[in-house]
């Protein structure tokens, strides 16, 4: 597929994890055209949505006329996409609107980083389905991960990370950790290169939550001693429940005492 740009407003959601004040302030320059507002709407909803405002958020998603967002354009994969969200977040994960919204978003997307957007979602709600024309155990997630490595926009190709961060979990709770283990150490890497090409502070916080996850898979592993030195590294850059919680269970296993 084509590299697609750089979406709109992609580094608003790079300021905060819930930058429901910075798309209120965008919302209102009246300069807008009517799609950029319209495509501004449907962040708004997405911050709202995160927020558990999900009555407020598909009011929003509502608001937005129909002719603006029309059939195949970045708006509409946006829609789709927050639509599907909310109902989902909302509780409604497994009911057939909420996966509709999310194909029609893989389905009509023209640019990558939405249909690798709507493969992730899909993966989450489906995790052993895929697309009509799939191969034979081909799955939602590798679909994505394989559009993801494909593609030339680095927003777009951080989207494998995601992909198989799920799929490791996945492999986790099916007993598989030394599966889950090769997962999170691709993803480890593709977060590491995206810190070190861009140290924003959510690029240095997910990196260091691939680095935990390797390590929480070398526990499943039995290589308890590599994940203890992982964690202690983790735990002198900063102190976390999650890296004491790790430590407090590596601690007996390796037989160290305070």
């Amino acid at each position: 597929m084509a590299s697609s740009i750089i979406p709109l407003f992609h580094s608003i959601w790079q300021e905060q994890d819930i930058p429901t004040e910075l798309f209120e302030a965008r919302l209102r320059d009246s300069s807008l055209s009517a799609s950029e507002r319209a495509e501004a709407l449907t962040q708004l909803a997405r911050c709202q949505g995160l927020s558990s405002q999900f009555d407020a958020a598909h009011a929003t998603l509502d608001s937005i006329p129909a002719e603006d967002r029309p059939t195949g354009s970045t708006v509409q994969a946006r829609w789709l996409l927050e639509k599907g969200r909310v109902l989902r977040s909302s509780g409604k994960g497994q009911d057939p609107e909420t996966k509709a919204c999310f194909l029609a978003a893989y389905n009509e997307a023209k640019e990558d980083y939405f249909k690798v957007d709507a493969a992730h979602m899909l993966a989450i709600i489906d995790p052993t389905g895929g697309p009509a024309n799939a191969a034979p155990g081909e799955t939602w997630s590798s679909v994505g991960v394989k559009l993801a490595q494909a593609s030339t926009n680095p927003n777009t190709q951080i989207w494998a990370a995601s992909l198989l961060n799920n799929s490791a979990w996945d492999a986790i709770e099916a007993g598989k950790p030394q599966d889950a283990l090769a997962l999170f150490k691709e993803a480890r890497e593709l977060r590491k290169r995206a810190f070190e090409e861009d140290p924003t502070a959510k690029n240095k916080r997910t990196y260091r939550i691939s680095r935990w996850s390797v390590a929480r898979a070398l526990r499943e592993c039995g290589e308890n001693k590599e994940a203890y030195d992982i964690q202690q590294m983790l735990l002198a850059e900063e102190e976390t429940g999650p890296v004491k919680d790790e430590i407090a269970i590596l601690k007996p296993l390796l037989g160290i005492t305070d």
